[in-house]
């Protein structure tokens, strides 16, 4: 069951095409897309949309083949930030004008946070239909137990970690295999000492990467290892395995988004009344979290009639009428504006009650820096924890890929 209390806006209806088109549309399995496929073609009955479904990599591969190939689909779901972008500046996807937004009802229907961290610089080439803000996860029975409340601030976090480690509890379960579930956290901590303003131009490579916040950050993750807030070896851990220390009581919170509620505790067999959420405690204003963008991108090479209706199939799941059967089919939180999922979904409920507008977002550095870049950062970040490099050098490693970054894109 779902909800909506979305406030009425401008009437927005658009026709569909008179004679018979198709839409190629490239998105992932995991998605339930089908579903809202058969109701746009139900109310769209001379659009059909050809749907073929992917896995994580196997639609990342999909795209770059299409790309180079000159055979990109006429839509497909993308990421946001570096892993779009590339489409975006290659005049593959098509440039959402003002104009434009206005006629489909996107600006009319879509959250602004979202809309904000869908962007590519100050431009709009997707349209979103879901974002996946990050927080942190815990078990009500540990935080019980020891007498701990959600902290307000980042003095708090550390003292609820410290008290959990104190008592023999794992502060926070992660997988650090393949460095992004690491990353969150570095993040984090990246926010906390740049704030909001200076944590951007870090991800748009204005502001040099050898600079203090920075270093705080990577020492702060250093010390937070050393104290024993990871479990042991977390480096080799899969990220699909964090769940099962919050289970046994050996762990007290997971850094993730709030699928996590359906894709792990229910599908598991557990039940979302144990478990609590909070936002990063990063003590600065505007609050934001991290956010990955879910959004439909056009082929801007399309035929017109073509390229007409990918744009209404896009701007279609984000309709105040469809957007509940969308997140139902696609996952929380939506990006249209009111979508709540029921109350039997109390992390996805809280999530998505932030981030109509209370809560913003900031980049991923994987979604943030060109991918060059994040290999780099990556090889940084776990050499830091490795103590193969000390913060300063690994500053200096992700400042130099940087600047080899600038002068490949100028040449």
């Amino acid at each position: 069951m779902l909800t909506a209390a979305f406030a009425a806006g401008p009437a927005w209806s658009q026709e569909g095409p008179a004679r018979p088109v198709t839409i190629e549309f490239f998105g992932l399995a995991s998605h339930n897309w089908p579903v809202v496929i058969e109701r746009f073609q139900a109310d769209y009955p001379t659009v059909t949309v050809h749907f073929t479904k992917f896995g994580t990599d196997e639609l990342k591969q999909a795209l770059r083949v299409g790309a180079s190939s000159g055979k990109l689909p006429d839509a497909w779901w993308n990421w946001g930030g570096s892993l779009a972008s590339p489409y975006n500046r290659a005049g593959h996807a098509l440039k959402l004008t003002p104009e434009l937004l206005t006629a489909l009802g996107v600006e009319a229907n879509v959250t602004p946070a979202a809309l904000a961290i869908t962007r590519d610089g100050a431009d709009l080439y997707g349209i979103p239909n879901k974002i996946g803000p990050f927080g942190f996860v815990y078990k009500k029975a540990l935080f019980e137990k020891y007498g701990l409340q959600p902290p307000q601030s980042f003095a708090d976090l550390e003292k609820v970690a410290e008290t959990l480690k104190a008592n023999g509890v794992t502060p926070f379960s992660i997988g650090g295999k393949f460095s992004w579930m690491t990353m969150r956290f570095f993040d984090f901590f990246l926010e906390h000492y740049a704030g909001p303003e200076g944590h951007d131009s870090l991800l748009d490579m204005t502001e040099s990467w050898e600079s203090e916040p920075v270093l705080q950050s990577f020492a702060k993750l250093k010390e937070w290892a050393d104290k024993g807030y990871f479990p042991d070896g977390f480096l080799t851990v899969d990220p699909a395995t964090n769940m099962p220390l919050l289970y046994n009581d050996q762990a007290a919170m997971v850094f993730d988004t709030p699928s996590l509620e359906t894709a792990r505790i229910l599908r598991e067999g557990k039940s979302p009344a144990e478990y609590g959420t909070f936002p990063l405690p990063t003590d600065r204003t505007p609050k934001r979290v991290p956010g990955s963008p879910s959004q439909i991108q056009v082929n801007a090479k399309a035929s017109d009639d073509v390229r007409k209706a990918a744009l209404l199939f896009a701007s279609y799941v984000v309709r105040p009428e469809i957007a509940p059967v969308t997140a139902q089919a696609v996952g929380f939180p939506s990006a249209t504006k009111g979508i709540l999922p029921a109350e039997d979904l109390p992390i996805q409920r809280q999530w998505s009650t932030w981030t109509q507008g209370e809560i913003g977002f900031y980049r991923l550095t994987d979604q943030g820096l060109p991918q060059d870049v994040v290999a780099a950062y990556f090889e940084a970040q776990d050499s830091v924890l490795l103590d193969l490099m000390s913060p300063e050098e690994a500053a200096a490693q992700v400042q130099e890929a940087i600047e080899r970054s600038k002068s490949r894109a100028s040449n």
